[in-house]
């Protein structure tokens, strides 16, 4: 088996690999109740940039239509801080300075879909 990767981890360069460097500012963070009645995308930023609602949704009243919506920008929310994570990881950020954001990991946003809705992403 050939590694790619030098033996030292602190002097691998993502660059150098030949992969292209993500878009940070283009990623959008979509998340869809289970129903996929309802589903809401943020930007990087965390501000929301979609809203997906069916028909079926409207069916269920003004205030179930309302709490589903915000219970899934509260997900796109998170996600999208979640992707933040991931690129200041990618960029060489501090792990402390990462943690000073208070960014959830993967598995914490993974922990919070579950409560919501009893399924992983």
């Amino acid at each position: 088996m050939t590694d790619t990767y030098p033996s030292d981890i602190d002097d691998y360069d993502p660059d150098e690999s030949g992969a292209a460097e993500p878009n940070w500012s283009a990623m959008i963070y979509e998340v869809l109740n289970p129903e996929h009645t309802v589903g809401v995308a943020c930007d990087r930023d965390g501000e929301i940039v979609g809203l997906h609602i069916t028909d079926d949704a409207c069916e269920n009243g003004d205030a179930w239509l309302a709490a589903e919506i915000l219970r899934v920008a509260r997900l796109a929310h998170a996600k999208s801080r979640v992707g933040l994570r991931a690129e200041m990881e990618y960029k060489g950020s501090r792990p402390y300075t990462i943690d000073s954001f208070d960014l959830p990991t993967e598995a914490s946003y993974r922990a919070m879909e579950l409560a919501e809705f009893g399924r992983t992403a």
